[in-house]
């Protein structure tokens, strides 16, 4: 039965990085008729309302209710569904789709760091080591074979608004560990429901100030297929899959799968006639590389020290695995 439930979350993992993926190159096609902002809201909007169709069909209203963590919530829903979005589709403008999906391969690296304040448990030394490799990585495609790039700025900010986006879907991803009377579903859908509230706010208070334009009809008309990509497999099937992939496997191991998606996305690129420099290839196997490796050390360390019969996930509401 754990078996199942393990490789059931592991399809899970790799249907969002095959989703996220496709995600901003889909998304950066939409830009010339419905900016960054317009398409969150449209793409949260229509998940958002699928989710809650999906929560009221399989646990009913009461599911609904936040059970006095309003705040926390819907701070959690802002950080995931807002920030991420809006921050890593306006650092999306200024950067290329490939080179946006492989910023996120940084997020294995931050899950550490965040597990770490969140647990107060230290990780290895193993793998605080690597964290250097693979963070080295991504800067050496952000700045085409030079990594000191992005400490001096010469990336721009649309890189760093994209790191800052992960940031806040790390945060929401690992907040899910402190609701364990909710289940993936009742997670997911309150937590996008509040989130969209923050981004229709932001939206339309920078639309009335003439900060960015308002799409017509015709724009979103023009734009149906990419939102309905980002609403039904890049939203309501992507993050239900990996909510479920990291409460059954772990943050640490369920957030490995997110560093398929540069592959999906640089794949998708290739096909469309896009050729990756020497540089750009010789950081994504720098990251991948290191980011497999720390994942391999936490398995071996964890059936180390497990114990002979953990509690599944779902029953306790914690990962199996700790961040080695």
């Amino acid at each position: 039965m754990a078996e199942m439930k393990t490789t059931a979350a592991a399809a899970g993992g790799l249907a969002t990085a095959l989703a996220f993926g496709g995600m901003f190159t889909i998304a950066k096609s939409a830009f010339g008729r419905v900016d960054p902002f317009h398409l969150t809201l449209a793409r949260f909007a229509l998940g958002s309302a699928i989710f809650v169709i999906a929560l009221l069909v399989v646990e009913g209203r009461r599911a609904l209710r936040t059970d006095g963590k309003f705040l926390k919530l819907w701070g959690l829903g802002s950080l995931g569904f807002a920030a991420f979005n809006l921050l890593a589709y306006a650092g999306l403008q200024s950067t290329p789709a490939p080179t946006a999906s492989l910023i996120m391969a940084a997020m294995p690296a931050i899950t550490v760091i965040v597990m770490w304040a969140r647990t107060g448990q230290r990780p290895a030394g193993v793998t605080l080591g690597l964290l250097l490799p693979a963070l080295t990585g991504v800067a050496m495609v952000l700045g085409n074979g030079n990594p000191l790039v992005v400490l001096t700025g010469g990336i721009g900010f649309g890189g760093l608004y994209i790191l800052a986006g992960v940031i806040g879907w790390v945060i929401y991803t690992t907040g899910a560990v402190g609701f364990p009377a909710f289940s993936v579903l009742r997670y997911t859908t309150v937590t996008s429901v509040l989130g969209t509230v923050t981004i229709a706010i932001v939206t339309l208070a920078l639309g009335a100030l003439g900060a960015i334009p308002t799409p017509g009809a015709a724009d979103y008309a023009a734009s149906w297929w990419q939102i309905l990509y980002m609403a039904v497999p890049a939203t309501v099937i992507a993050i239900l899959a990996f909510n479920h992939a990291t409460r059954t496997l772990g943050p640490a191991n369920g957030v490995l799968f997110i560093n398929l998606v540069p592959i999906t996305s640089f794949a998708i690129e290739a096909v469309r006639g896009h050729r990756p420099t020497t540089a750009e290839l010789a950081g994504v196997a720098l990251t991948l590389a290191a980011v497999i490796a720390g994942n391999l050390y936490g398995r071996r360390i964890t059936k180390r020290v497990a114990p002979a019969a953990p509690a599944p996930a779902g029953e306790t509401g914690k990962p199996l695995t700790t961040v080695a």
